[in-house]
Parts: C-alpha cells; sequence; structure tokens
C-alpha cells in the first residue's frame, strides 16, 4: 500500500512539472522543452518610432573630406556637365571713380549692397554698349570664374566684358555654349546649363571686331548674348538679337 501511495506521488510530481514547464515556456498541453526552436540571430523589430538614443549613426569611416574643405561643382576626375559653373561671373555697381594706372583704366564701383570693388579694364576688355561712362553710373563687369585673384580689399577683378549704358529691356547673358542635344529646337546652351538661346534671320551674330561671323561655328565658343524677353523657366530660353563670339578656340564639351 505505501509502495502505492509513493509511485502515485512521483507520477503526480512528474505530472505537475511538466505541465508547469509547459506553461513557463508557452506551449500546449503534451509538448516539451524539447521541441523549442533556438532564439534565431536576427529579430523582427516592430514598426514603432526609434529614439535617437537609440540609432547607430556609425563611426563616420566613410567620410572623405574636412570640415573647411571647399568643394566645387563640376571638380574632380569624375565630373560631369550636370554639375558645371558658369564660365563668367559678374558683379554689378555704380561707378564712382574712374582713373587709368599703369596703362589699364581702373573702375570703382559700389555693387548693389554697397561694398566698393575695382573693375579692371584693358585692350582685350569686351563693350557691347558705351564705351565711356561717368560717376554714378551703373554697369556691369564680368570676369573669369578660374582667374586667379589677389586677396585685397577693396576685391579687384579683371574685367572681360564691360556693359554700360545697356536699354531698357535688354539683357546680356556671358557663358561659353554649347549644342543642346536634348533639344531639337537649334538651341544653344550655357555651361552652367542656365541659360539657352536660338538664332534666327534678325539675330547679328559678329566677332569682337565686328566682323560678320555668321557662317562660324559657335558650338563651344565664348560668347556674349544679347536678347530681350525671355521665358520663366530653368533653363531660362530666349531668341538672340546679337551675339558677339570672343576670341577664343572652340572648346569641346567635358
Amino acid at each position: 500500500m505505501k509502495k502505492t501511495v509513493v509511485l502515485l506521488l512521483i507520477a503526480g510530481l512528474l505530472v505537475g512539472t511538466a505541465a508547469g514547464m509547459a506553461i513557463a515556456y508557452g506551449l500546449p498541453n503534451g509538448a516539451s522543452p524539447d521541441d523549442i526552436e533556438e532564439t534565431p540571430d536576427t529579430v523582427n523589430v516592430p514598426d514603432e518610432d526609434i529614439g535617437v538614443d537609440e540609432m547607430n549613426p556609425g563611426d563616420g569611416s566613410d567620410i572623405t573630406f574636412d570640415i573647411g574643405d571647399i568643394v566645387l561643382p563640376g571638380e574632380g576626375e569624375e565630373s560631369n556637365t550636370d554639375m558645371m559653373i558658369a564660365e563668367y561671373f559678374s558683379i554689378t555697381g555704380n561707378v564712382v571713380s574712374v582713373e587709368v594706372v599703369d596703362g589699364k583704366t581702373q573702375v570703382t564701383i559700389e555693387d548693389l549692397d554697397g561694398n566698393p570693388a575695382v573693375l579692371v579694364l584693358d585692350e582685350s576688355t569686351v563693350f557691347p554698349f558705351a564705351e565711356e561712362f561717368v560717376a554714378g553710373d551703373t554697369v556691369t563687369g564680368w570676369y573669369l570664374t578660374n582667374a586667379p585673384m589677389i586677396m585685397i580689399w577693396p576685391p579687384v577683378y579683371n574685367i572681360s566684358v564691360l556693359a554700360a549704358g545697356v536699354p531698357d529691356g535688354v539683357n546680356i547673358k556671358v557663358d561659353r555654349f554649347f549644342t543642346w542635344e536634348e533639344n531639337d529646337g537649334g538651341y544653344m546652351i550655357s555651361r552652367d546649363k542656365m541659360f539657352a538661346f536660338q538664332t534666327d534671320e534678325n539675330t547679328e551674330i559678329v566677332l569682337v571686331n565686328g566682323d560678320d561671323f555668321s557662317d562660324g561655328e559657335i558650338g563651344g565658343r565664348r560668347i556674349v548674348v544679347i536678347y530681350g524677353v525671355s521665358t520663366r523657366s530653368i533653363p531660362e530660353m530666349a531668341t538672340a538679337d546679337k551675339l558677339i563670339v570672343l576670341y577664343e578656340n572652340i572648346v569641346a564639351l567635358s
């Protein structure tokens, strides 16, 4: 009798232990811990917002430049025309004084922000309109983007094209122009891809000295484009009234 009671107690303990383990592991009745799969190496994260302190920002090992570096669009071995900057930058201001120094004309201006600047003109400077101007006149000068500059104040710019006495409603764009391959309207597009022009039977095309250049190749050249109305688009588009082709060899689109 005692032996039977002991056996019943042992059996009860075994059943209770198995049930307890099933509850502990979340197993269905009749399952054993041996049926539990190993914890996977990856865990599915619920769709919840992750706090900033829970994110791993990385160690920054893929950064290849330092703070303070200047990166210009279009530079580098893998540059492309989608990132080109203009061939020329411009500066506009009111004339303060005009003087000749060492055979060159120096025009001191105040720009639109009231800052002084000196525009240096020489025998190569192109004047699309008036060649004479006085204090108080508004002028715009274009200078080569990659031209070296002396770091002094006020800044000094060697001017390639100077526009003074520009008639109302007349606009000017100076840049290097290429055939706009993506457009079938015969447009030429600027190096910075911000302006495009087409010509018609009324467009005057000349060299700097005034010689006719209507039969010349203008693609890849530096050009002063004189135009009136234009589209409000990117690129801005217009029909040129006059083109002044600057003296320089053709450069291929790279």
